[in-house]
């Protein structure tokens, strides 16, 4: 398979990106041809943004030395680009890799769950995804939840992706249709063994401040995100079927979504706007 690779978590780092280049390494030792083109830095909870007040940087990163560099050092060097996930996925595919022709694009692995509305809607890993299917690619995004950082761990949630995305691409090959302007959202328990799979839907979810006042001497108010996730992660609302439940279950969740706001059903329904002075007056 040829896949382009995209994250939010950004470069390889122990810190923050800790995935990227055992599943990059895992893909090539399976004969995969493998493009990547990563922001710059960790661009988490950006969602589907772009930077539209400053020009994008290209660097690169080498995979030996673990440095970015202004040049490009070795053929398998990354791209690195100062701009959010999406941004990455559409130079990419509009001007880096402007010629080749991809099987898919992955975004992840994630450091970390991307379930339920609240993450998935924030989700840069889930923004760079997104940004594929309107660039009329197949697109999966890849999260590793990562309660368990062993190296045992690690190779089996690649193992484990991998399958998956291949599986998704030859049964739409052959069985089903890709999603129509779709994606799949794929999170993975951390373990060292082999999970179930399941086919979920998003835990709606809500949450209140995600940010807390900052106390200093200085004039004016400052706030810093802090978010308080205690009511989120109550493993008790997790309703079967969801991506919640799987996880909380020890199952991986596969989740195809629409890379679109898409209404509501609401034929049936009737919001009286009659009611509203002056409606209707210019309807032709």
């Amino acid at each position: 398979m040829k896949v382009l690779i995209s994250n939010d978590d950004g470069p390889p780092s122990l810190d923050e990106s800790p995935f990227i280049l055992p599943f990059i390494e895992h893909l090539e030792s399976l004969g995969w041809e493998v493009k990547v083109c990563l922001p710059d830095s960790q661009k988490s909870w950006i969602a589907k943004s772009f930077i539209i007040k400053e020009d994008i940087q290209l660097h690169y990163f080498n995979r030996e030395t673990k440095q970015i560099t202004d040049d490009k050092q070795n053929d398998n060097d990354f791209y690195v680009l100062s701009g959010t996930p999406a941004t990455c996925v559409n130079i990419a595919l509009n001007h880096l890799f402007k010629t080749e022709e991809f099987d898919l694009i992955i975004s992840g692995p994630n450091f970390g769950r991307n379930i339920s509305t609240i993450f998935t809607l924030a989700s840069g890993t889930v923004g760079a995804a997104m940004e594929a299917v309107l660039n009329k690619k197949k697109a999966i995004s890849v999260s590793f939840c990562y309660c368990n950082q062993k190296p045992e761990c690690i190779k089996n949630c690649c193992e484990t992706a991998s399958d998956i995305i291949q599986h998704l691409y030859k049964f739409s090959e052959k069985d089903a249709p890709w999603p129509q302007n779709g994606m799949f959202n794929v999170n993975i328990p951390m373990k060292d063994y082999r999970c179930p799979i399941r086919i979920t839907d998003f835990h709606k979810a809500v949450y209140g401040s995600l940010f807390k006042k900052v106390e200093h001497n200085k004039k004016g108010n400052t706030f810093r995100f802090a978010p308080d996730f205690s009511a989120i992660n109550n493993h008790s609302d997790g309703l079967p079927g969801t991506d919640k439940w799987a996880l909380m279950n020890d199952c991986v969740s596969v989740t195809p979504m629409i890379a679109a706001f898409q209404t509501a059903i609401a034929n049936d329904l009737d919001y009286n706007f009659d009611a509203i002075a002056g409606a209707g007056k210019h309807a032709k």
